[in-house]
């Protein structure tokens, strides 16, 4: 599995009844019942699609040193994402079940690659180890220390929620092990 389809698979969930949900707020909102798994894959693809296109945009903006840029696309983004959503989930039944913060992590956690989650780790750790050290390097007149707080406080969330999902792989590959054995 690809980066974005471990991203998407934190807001589905397949119900007891064999169904596949769909959470477009992630654990913060209903979730909505796929009348089939055609609907379900057509509904991922679309999805992946828009995050692909949201993280370009945004990272774009950044790399070009256009955080206003990249704020303004963020912000249109999320209300054509709401917009949309809306417009999807019209005409499809509500579930009762809810998402846990757990259940999300974990689809999450088991469909990324665990190569490629010590990589995201390592990553934002060496751009907090570089926040810092720029930090208290310069001085707070410096005209980059707001961007530099603002991304290494980014990237040190980023590690906590990486080494979460490690942690999460790890016991749901202890788990699966056991219930085989």
């Amino acid at each position: 599995m690809g980066y974005f389809d471990a991203l998407t698979s934190g807001s589905f969930k397949k119900a007891s009844d064999g169904h596949w949900l769909f959470f477009p707020h992630g654990v913060l909102g209903r979730g909505y019942i796929l009348e089939s798994e055609q609907a379900y894959e057509t509904l991922r693809r679309r999805l992946k699609a828009y995050l692909a296109i949201t993280l370009v945009l945004v990272i774009g903006a950044c790399v070009l040193q256009r955080y206003i840029v990249a704020i303004v696309i963020g912000t249109l983004c999320v209300i054509f994402y709401q917009i949309w959503i809306r417009f999807l989930s019209r005409g499809l039944q509500q579930s009762d079940e809810k998402l846990s913060w757990e259940e999300s992590m974990t689809s999450q956690a088991v469909a990324h690659n665990a190569v490629t989650l010590w990589l995201f780790e390592i990553g934002a750790l060496v751009f907090v180890g570089f926040g810092i050290l720029f930090l208290v390097m310069t001085s707070a007149d410096h005209r980059d220390w707001l961007v530099v707080l603002a991304s290494t406080i980014f990237f040190g969330i980023c590690a906590v929620v990486f080494g979460c999902m490690l942690v999460v792989r790890r016991r749901s590959r202890a788990a699966n092990v056991q219930s085989v054995q």
